[in-house]
């Protein structure tokens, strides 16, 4: 016999499910143009993974792995998806500080429920929260296993930036 209740609950699960999929391609999106910004070649290469099959208990749905920024959607216990984050610790007034912190302020602000129209707040995954970007970017470069695309963003000067180069010519 069909159970009214299970179904309706998979249709909030597909729901939210969906919104924190719209949440984390935002997010991505507005990642990829803050790393644009980088001048360093170095600090815009990417290495990124979609699987492809069947989204499964565990599985990383997409993983986008930069010296600077770590994110990932994944597929936690109950079937509902996450995201996962991390972001390179700068000491001191580094230039690339502003970027990271940036990226945390959106992380919040795309999955807040005023964004969403759903509370997926609470997908935000502080299981982990990854410190060192960079050292992932170079365990997962130099690994045998090629699981992940290397990708390029392509730098993207800034108006800031252009405003600087013409003062300095």
């Amino acid at each position: 016999m069909h159970n009214p209740s299970t179904t309706t609950s998979k249709k909030a699960m597909s729901a939210y499910n969906m919104a924190v999929k719209t949440a984390y391609f935002k997010l991505l999106k507005a990642a990829t143009q803050l790393i644009a910004t980088v001048e360093q070649h170095e600090l815009r290469c990417t290495l990124q993974r979609e699987i492809k099959s069947e989204i499964s208990l565990g599985s990383k749905v997409h993983e986008v792995i930069s010296p600077i920024i770590y994110l990932s959607l994944e597929c936690n216990d109950a079937d509902r998806l996450s995201i996962h984050f991390g972001f390179e610790l700068f000491q001191g007034d580094s230039e690339y500080a502003h970027i990271t912190s940036r990226f945390i302020r959106m992380l919040y602000k795309l999955t807040a429920v005023e964004q969403t129209g759903i509370n997926i707040e609470d997908c935000i995954s502080t299981d982990y929260v990854l410190t060192s970007c960079s050292e992932l970017y170079e365990v997962i470069e130099d690994s045998p296993f090629k699981e992940h695309t290397f990708k390029l963003i392509k730098h993207k000067v800034t108006a800031a930036q252009r405003k600087q180069r013409l003062s300095v010519a």
